[in-house]
């Protein structure tokens, strides 16, 4: 899958974010694991370029798949802790009434 491809997914994922479920981070997960792929490889291509002009092409790519990379992950981890919380919360919820009996 293309850059452009995996960026795209990535913003719609980061964009709808109303009621993510754990099927909707799990996808999340798998595109910011693509993504720190595709980073690498571009590292592996930046040392083995000889050529100047192509090597600021590709240090260009791994700085905007960086920063992408920091958005999803920071998305993530607020809706991993809102989810959990969630669950948190309807677990608190169930117990107090089961103690009243």
């Amino acid at each position: 899958m293309t850059n452009q491809k995996l960026l795209d997914k990535l913003h719609k994922l980061i964009e709808n974010t109303d009621h993510a479920d754990k099927k909707h981070l799990k996808k999340l997960r798998k595109v910011l694991r693509k993504l720190k792929e595709k980073q690498h490889e571009l590292a592996e291509q930046l040392d083995q370029c000889p050529v100047e002009k192509d090597r600021v092409k590709i240090q260009q790519d791994i700085d905007v798949l960086t920063l992408q990379r920091k958005k999803g992950v920071a998305v993530y981890k607020t809706l991993k802790a809102e989810r959990k919380n969630r669950t948190g919360d309807n677990n608190q919820d169930t117990d107090i009434p089961s103690a009243e009996k």
